[in-house]
């Protein structure tokens, strides 16, 4: 844990602590998704994506229970995985839905 995650930690009031270690952009077909990877206090590494892909034939957007690696490759790779699961070149009904949480 860095010092600044231990400084926050100070303060009653907050619960967790992250620190962003990068975040890049993507472009899939003509959709521009930012993937932005933190590191836990535990030294662990999570994503989270701007956008969630909705195929024409899901019920929603998908998005997956994993976000998380021991690296930041493999947080990384958990995000691509996440945005390109179900995704499909042809699909002209499919749609980007945006990541309020981002």
């Amino acid at each position: 844990m860095t010092q600044y995650m231990e400084l926050l930690e100070e303060y009653k009031q907050v619960i967790d602590v992250y620190e962003i270690v990068g975040e890049w952009e993507v472009w899939i077909g003509y959709q521009r998704v930012k993937i932005k990877v933190k590191k836990d206090k535990r030294g662990g590494y999570v994503s989270s994506t701007s956008h969630f892909y909705h195929g024409s034939t899901q019920a929603g957007p998908y998005i997956s229970s994993r976000n998380d690696g021991s690296t930041i490759e493999e947080a990384l790779r958990s995000a691509m995985s996440q945005l390109l699961s179900f995704y499909k070149t042809d699909d002209a009904k499919a749609e980007w839905v945006v990541n309020e949480s981002y």
